[in-house]
């Protein structure tokens, strides 16, 4: 049986037809010729990259210019590769004229080639596939009411500052919040107030940490702060500051009502002589609990303790 030969017109139609189901896959394709550094994009690259081709060259140099430059090293990389192995496999940024960032995830296989001087890959866009990523990282690694970071989260990011902090002795301190008498706050105003409560706490911690500043919610009404590049004279100082600006702020309720609350904070710093970074945060709840035991609204540091 011999394969029929497709007339132009025919070659013309399939063309067209696997463009279509280029667009509605998202799939766009180049190519290169190594001879002439010649370059044609599919129209979907085009779209990729929101410019128009009727006033717009593709080339090498051009898409390099709107690769994300912290990605930029890598793409440059795999195109070296792809001229020494044959293939790639790559997920990269690039930024729109408009600004817009795109993900790409790029294929290009020539290993068997019909034309060794001539390169082929394939894009497609995976921006969804990235953003659908990020939440699902930022929930397991976020506190569902307050929007700050979970204890899980919190206690790998205080086990990696304690590793560093043993190679390089980068300076790091541990405050643990308590709001005090949370339980009168559920009592007198009910679970949603308690809870509008934690939030605004969280708000505050926000506003006022370092972006560096690593806050967590322990559980119930406790927290947990990571600071880096402080001295423990700092890191109460820190916390004072939070306990008076907390005290300041008046609380609302729906029926009009005001009324304020307090905290507790143990401080704690890394030590030479600490054996794991439990034993911070060991010294940091002993810290908080002394302050419970003497009347709470307070900031209780290791010197405190120790005089206590």
């Amino acid at each position: 049986m011999f394969s029929k030969q497709l007339t132009q017109e025919e070659w013309q139609a399939y063309t067209r037809t696997l463009q279509k189901l280029h667009k509605v896959g998202r799939l766009g394709y180049w190519q290169m010729s190594l001879a002439t550094g010649d370059v044609y994009w599919s129209e979907v690259v085009y779209e990729f990259l929101d410019v128009d081709p009727r006033d717009f060259t593709p080339s090498h140099e051009a898409f390099m210019s709107m690769v994300h430059p912290l990605d930029q090293a890598k793409v440059a990389k795999s195109r070296q590769e792809m001229l020494e192995v044959g293939f790639i496999d790559i997920k990269y940024r690039i930024i729109q004229p408009s600004g817009c960032i795109r993900w790409l995830h790029e294929i290009a296989d020539n290993t068997s080639p019909d034309d060794p001087n001539i390169l082929l890959g394939t894009l497609h866009d995976i921006t969804a596939h990235k953003a659908l990523e990020e939440k699902l990282r930022k929930q397991a690694i976020t506190d569902d009411l307050t929007g700050v970071f979970n204890r899980r989260y919190f206690m790998k990011r205080l086990r990696q500052a304690f590793s560093h902090y043993l190679r390089s002795e980068q300076n790091a301190a541990v405050l643990l919040f308590d709001v005090d008498y949370f339980k009168a706050v559920n009592d007198t105003y009910g679970h949603a107030m308690g809870d509008q409560v934690l939030q605004q706490v969280c708000r505050l911690f926000t506003e006022r940490f370092r972006e560096t500043d690593i806050v967590g919610r322990l559980g119930g009404e406790e927290f947990a702060v990571l600071l880096f590049e402080v001295s423990s004279e700092d890191a109460v100082a820190i916390a004072e500051h939070i306990r008076q600006a907390l005290a300041a702020h008046t609380f609302k309720t729906e029926a009009g009502s005001t009324f304020h609350i307090s905290i507790t904070c143990g401080v704690s710093s890394f030590a030479e002589d600490d054996p794991t970074e439990d034993s911070v945060l060991h010294r940091a709840d002993k810290s908080l609990y002394l302050g419970k035991h003497h009347g709470r609204d307070q900031v209780v540091g290791e010197e405190q303790k120790r005089i206590e």
